[in-house]
């Protein structure tokens, strides 16, 4: 195994995955429904990862006589996160030709979802400090941004406009400034971040619009295994429609910024 990839936790009890029992219940019915119409292994359901929001994923390995696959479980309660949006983006991106796990069944009503498993191998993983960047994977993540972009098309997506941009720059201030690093910026620091923000808004809103993808970075694309091709998969989906050089400079910068 590559000291890249994390081995896969251990099952754990279905109870110790829910700390809301009313919840618990509604999932236990649900997926109930699922074993009976797909074949998953109830007693390997696991914790896979979770969002910076509500919305959490759980992973269960698939009990086909001589399958290694797996299936993914989103939880997302409805009264906190809408799921419509992701299913939206979904049939987008499988139109534009784009692998991205399929919705195999979505309650609604209770935002439960089961979708198929791109796996654990994320883009991020094949890059080193002591190796040259894998360019492949890399030109490979560009044309699939480039495919995503042909497929645009005017008021589909929600625009990417001053404030969202202003909201997401925001975020560096805000929470690596002053909660991560806790550091206060003085008047004239502020001044010079808000003077720079104001030219990035006014150079991203001068280029032409097409569909853009607010996570596309090697930590949120997949490759499907070192024995394969090198092809990304997009495993989040928070797209818009902004600025057609937004996550390519995003790709690039990381080509400069390799982990340790």
């Amino acid at each position: 195994m590559s000291p890249n990839v994390t081995p896969p936790p251990s099952p754990v009890t279905e109870s110790a995955l829910w700390l809301d029992p009313n919840r618990q219940a509604l999932f236990e019915s649900w997926f109930a429904d699922i074993q009976q119409r797909y074949p998953v292994n109830a007693t390997s359901l696991r914790m896979a990862s979770s969002d910076a929001g509500f919305r959490r994923y759980l992973r269960v390995d698939s009990r086909t006589a001589g399958s290694v696959g797996s299936f993914i479980i989103m939880d997302a309660p409805p009264d906190l996160e809408n799921c419509a949006p992701f299913v939206k983006v979904a049939q987008l991106l499988t139109t534009a030709g784009l692998k991205v796990p399929n919705i195999l069944e979505w309650d609604e009503a209770n935002g439960f979802m089961l979708l198929s498993d791109l796996g654990t191998h994320t883009l991020l993983q094949t890059l080193a400090a002591d190796q040259p960047p894998p360019l492949a994977h890399y030109l490979d993540a560009v044309e699939a941004l480039i495919q995503w972009q042909l497929s645009s098309r005017d008021g589909v997506l929600p625009t990417y406009d001053r404030p969202m941009l202003l909201r997401e720059m925001e975020l560096f201030p805000q929470w690596y400034v002053e909660q991560h690093r806790q550091f206060t910026l003085d008047t004239a620091q502020r001044k010079t971040l808000d003077d720079a923000f104001e030219k990035i808004v006014a150079n991203n809103l001068a280029w032409p619009n097409v569909y853009v993808h607010r996570d596309f970075m090697p930590r949120n694309l997949m490759v499907e295994s070192a024995l394969s091709p090198p092809r990304p998969l997009a495993r989040r989906r928070q797209p818009g429609w902004g600025c057609w050089t937004f996550r390519m400079r995003c790709m690039a910068l990381s080509l400069m910024t390799l982990p340790a």
